[in-house]
């Protein structure tokens, strides 16, 4: 059964202010206000949402609802968007069969208060129901054969000075273009009146010149099975085969437990590049008012001054046509049936965009939740987060999505709180976890993301309740706030473009000499400490006024305010947008060029002279005078800033690098996210523009709230010291309704403690090992002088019998590691989730992990490479915890309490062997977790203690509580007795 628009549409708006809970959970009648109870422990509401492979295997009822059971209930997310996936996938896609299963997970996700979207497609892209990554059948190509993608060809013949062009043309599909162009004068002749339709016969006799072409470009079927992207219609059936299906079987759910739908990776690069549509005549025509044919030979070709006016008309309309045949016809379809849209392109960090997205701000333009993702390793995703954020700024959306982590193997669980940082800091407030794997005996893009995998087992409720506290604060309606506006430098983008470019379609095809502006955002946001917003040059045109001496992008919500716009590798533009840059600079607005300065009219070349001279006079003037950087750097730019922007929205100092961070205006209240996304702790001093009269820290780790800490040396400014992967949030206190927090868990009680050790290595390396749970998972670090001019630190980590090098860190000058030369080792582990590691009292390394309290050890191995064994001797080795207690202290004048190695004047030397590795472990876990007194220990008659072996220690009565010395645990709690 169908429902009416406007029930939909007021799904939406309800799904919009409730369902989501991107909007209040607690309403004054002025206010919406941040619950400090909310925020210690988020709804379901606020969880993430992984992608959940059903992959390449039966799929059946029983551990499908044990799986989402223990995703919701164990990993602690919010339900799932469900992936077939796979040729072995079972049962058939959108069968009866598959919708029974599908029916059995909402039911579950209903029952637990989750929340399920609908991902699509069948494998990806989405597009043909499961041609690729999924069955390998081309459903949708099978379904509707004519609205597949189509691909624009061009066929050429060369035509002699004053010699007569008769040729019948073979057309394979529609026929875009005939025109006669000059590749010397660039004069193009239109020779639509010389074919005769009838016969497919151009006839036409050439001036007088050399150089002469006939061109034909025709708009085929390119055999790509997928939708015809660039056609509302073809994405019309599209969703009629696929949305439509979910809507029929569970439209009762939809805006309830069904909350949105996800697309997944379409492109423009598919047909090599060259993706048309039959109708692209016909919309350039009704749009602009006049044929396009005279223009097609730019698609390819410099044709002279109009080359950057016609690229401009011919790509924007592609755009167009993409971002409006395919995202905002799902969208629209979508807010029909009361939920959301959202999903992502593919390939979005290509630096020109046209090949590819077209406009990858534009693809934005019409979803709820504009998308992009995080996936695979050696792909610079991030220094685009902020082009996807700034298009949900411009257009005023509220939500910003990221599909994060997929195809980057087992990575850390610190890299995943990293990831997750910058992203928010960056305008994102929705990741996407991908993935959880129904088959994880047949994991196609690591990592797995549940319970099941131990690398991130008992971290992972943990983490999604950080995301959770994320998007609680930050996925609600509010403004973006930013000193500085970078222009989207789209149109410089369409005029360097052409089809079949020298990098492959794949990449983009064309690199446009003097685009800079990622570095430009990296060294803005990254280097800096300086937010800023992309606008785009229809915004700019449509939605952006001056006043007050500022450039203000007019949003109902989401209005900003610039008193600084940087023009990023500049060289096209539109006049409208050069005129209105030049009102804004007139009235004190500043202006950067960066690499080079504009010198066209995207209008046409009748507006190039006003370009220029617009420009020279912004850098000629004696009053407010333009800035160029033509070979832009950190430095440089950190230069110009200090000129132009003294006094900032926020601003750092007396640090040696700023956090990323984000300020949001929420209820007209202000919001800072401050994120450590760095290899290193630090501290800083920052000063924030604000209307509040006290601030308050929330902390997104462990949900707790604080007062903020010491002033700095400026006026009202104050200090944070964050480490690596750490972040905080800094609130108006007015904007909270402070109604509990999380309190302490007993059994969650982390310790900070020190290992200390002298080593000495007498050949190869020697081995430290700490946070031993078993023999197959504990953390290693080897101190390597296996090349002497070389010397590293090689921290190790052993997982359930796998191990991970974690990094090759290359030892400062002043520190030195030689054979038959003693060290003195120091590792500081804080709350036992950071580790700073010392030599001979010189900070080395310091970074994230799960470092729990437990025995300690060395191991030596045999090494293949160099074909000799691991020599090390050690000594004076001692366990510290932060009250200066010293729970462990050897010095190896008596006895070995550990496992392997032989004590040789008083020292313990650990000799690896060829036939095996050899792990001189502790052999008792020292005493080190609470410091209380058998008599004050207060235990219910009824609990059984452990030790940390898991040995049943037998109970007590209460005339009779002698409790044995060492660690034990009961009700969850860590003990040590004494």
């Amino acid at each position: 059964m169908m429902k009416d628009k406007g029930t939909g549409i007021m799904r939406i708006l309800a799904l919009l202010c409730c369902l989501w809970c991107m909007s209040c959970q607690t309403r004054s009648e002025e206010s919406t206000l941040l619950e400090t109870k909310e925020f210690a422990k988020p709804s379901m509401s606020w969880r993430p949402i992984p992608l959940w492979f059903w992959n390449n295997t039966q799929v059946s009822v029983s551990p499908l609802v044990q799986q989402l059971g223990q995703m919701v209930e164990t990993d602690g997310y919010g339900g799932c968007a469900i992936l077939p996936f796979g040729t072995g996938f079972r049962p058939d896609y959108l069968s009866e069969s598959y919708f029974h299963l599908y029916g059995e997970a909402v039911s579950k996700a209903r029952a637990l208060g989750a929340h399920m979207s609908i991902y699509d497609e069948y494998g990806f892209p989405s597009g043909s129901m499961g041609a690729i990554n999924g069955s390998g059948v081309t459903t949708f190509m099978n379904n509707h054969p004519e609205h597949t993608i189509k691909r624009l060809d061009k066929t050429e013949y060369r035509v002699g000075s004053g010699a007569t062009f008769n040729r019948q043309i073979a057309l394979q599909g529609k026929l875009m273009s005939v025109v006669a162009w000059n590749a010397n004068t660039k004069e193009i002749v239109p020779l639509r009146d010389c074919y005769d339709e009838a016969t497919g016969q151009v006839t036409w006799t050439a001036p007088k010149q050399s150089g002469w072409r006939v061109m034909v470009c025709q708009c085929v079927k390119d055999g790509d099975p997928n939708v015809d992207y660039l056609s509302s219609e073809a994405v019309s059936l599209f969703i009629q085969d696929t949305h439509e299906a979910y809507y029929q079987h569970f439209a009762d759910d939809f805006g309830q437990t069904i909350v949105s739908t996800f697309f997944d990776e379409p492109t423009m690069y598919r047909a090599q590049g060259r993706m048309w549509t039959g109708d692209f005549n016909e919309q350039f025509e009704a749009r602009y008012g006049f044929s396009p044919e005279a223009l097609y030979p730019a698609l390819w070709y410099d044709i002279g001054e109009k080359t950057a006016y016609a690229r401009n008309l011919l790509f924007s309309l592609h755009s167009t046509l993409y971002s409006e045949g395919f995202m905002k016809t799902i969208s629209d379809w979508a807010t029909e049936h009361g939920i959301l849209a959202t999903g992502h392109q593919d390939q979005e960090e290509i630096v020109n965009p046209t090949g590819v997205s077209g406009d990858l701000m534009l693809v934005g333009k019409h979803l709820a939740m504009p998308g992009i993702d995080k996936i695979g390793g050696g792909r610079p995703t991030e220094d685009f987060y902020k082009v996807v954020s700034s298009s949900a700024n411009n257009w005023d959306k509220t939500f910003v999505m990221s599909e994060t982590y997929g195809a980057m193997g087992n990575i850390s669980i610190e890299t995943l709180y990293q990831i997750a940082i910058e992203q928010y800091t960056k305008g994102i407030n929705h990741l996407i976890p991908h993935a959880v794997w129904y088959n994880d005996g047949d994991v196609t893009f690591l990592p797995e993301l549940s319970w099941r995998n131990p690398l991130y087992n008992t971290e992972l409720p943990r983490f999604n309740a950080f995301l959770s506290r994320l998007n609680y604060v930050l996925a609600r309606e509010g403004r973006h706030v930013a000193d500085v506006a970078v222009l989207y430098p789209i149109q410089t983008q369409y005029a360097g473009h052409y089809f079949d470019g020298p990098k492959g379609y794949y990449e983009g095809g064309v690199k446009v000499p003097g685009t800079d502006y990622p570095q430009i955002s990296h060294y803005l946001t990254d280097d800096l400490g300086i937010d800023f917003t992309y606008l785009h040059p229809e915004v700019l045109d449509d939605r952006c006024t001056v006043a007050d001496g500022m450039l203000n992008m007019n949003n109902a919500i989401n209005h900003e305010h610039f008193s600084v716009i940087v023009l990023p590798g500049v060289r096209v533009i539109s006049l409208s947008n050069m005129r209105k840059i030049k009102e804004a600079w007139e009235q004190g607005v500043k202006v950067i060029f960066t690499t080079q300065r504009p010198q066209q009219a995207a209008d046409g070349a009748e507006g190039n002279a006003e370009v220029q001279s617009i420009v020279a006079s912004m850098l000629d003037a004696t009053q407010n005078k333009a800035y160029f950087l033509p070979s832009p750097s950190a430095s440089a730019l950190a230069e110009v800033m200090e000129e132009c922007l003294p006094e900032r929205d926020v601003l750092f100092s007396e640090g040696t690098h700023p956090f990323n961070y984000i300020h949001k205006v929420i209820d007209g209240h202000d919001v800072f996210f401050f994120g450590n996304i760095d290899a290193t702790s630090a501290t800083n001093t920052i000063k924030v523009r604000t209307t509040a009269s006290k601030l308050t820290l929330l902390d997104p780790h462990t949900g707790k709230t604080s007062a903020l800490p010491q002033r700095g040396s400026g006026e009202g400014a104050f200090s944070i010291t964050l480490r690596p992967s750490q972040s905080v949030f800094l609130v108006d206190d007015a904007l909270l309704l402070k109604n509990g927090t999380i309190a302490d868990d007993p059994s969650d009680k982390r310790l900070t403690y020190s290992i200390e050790v002298q080593a000495e290595v007498e050949q190869l390396s020697a081995g430290v090992c700490f946070s031993i749970t078993d023999a197959g998972s504990y953390y290693m670090w080897q101190f390597n002088a296996s090349d002497p001019k070389h010397p590293r630190l090689r921290p190790h980590r052993w997982l359930g019998g796998s191990v991970s090098l974690l990094g090759e860190v290359d030892l400062p000058s002043t520190v030195s590691i030689q054979t038959g030369h003693p060290f003195k080792i120091r590792l500081e582990i804080e709350d036992e989730a950071y580790v700073k590691t010392y030599i001979d009292d010189v900070l080395v390394d310091e970074r994230s992990g799960s470092f729990a309290f437990g025995r300690i050890g060395f191991r030596q191995a045999h090494d293949d490479a160099y074909g000799k064994t691991e020599i090390a001797w050690f000594d004076d080795v001692s366990i510290r915890l932060k009250s200066g207690s010293v729970v462990f202290s050897e010095d190896f004048s008596a006895s070995n309490p550990f496992s392997e190695g032989s004590i040789v004047s008083g020292r313990l030397k650990v000799a690896g062997q060829m036939s095996r590795d050899i792990l001189a472990w502790l052999q008792e876990t020292p005493d080190g977790i609470s410091e209380v007194k058998s008599e004050k220990l207060k235990v219910k008659n009824e609990e059984t203690a452990y030790n940390l072996s898991g040995q049943q220690i037998v109970n007590r009565t209460s005339s009779n509580r002698k409790w044995p010395r060492g660690i034990i645990v009961s009700g969850g709690r860590k003990i040590l007795m004494k």
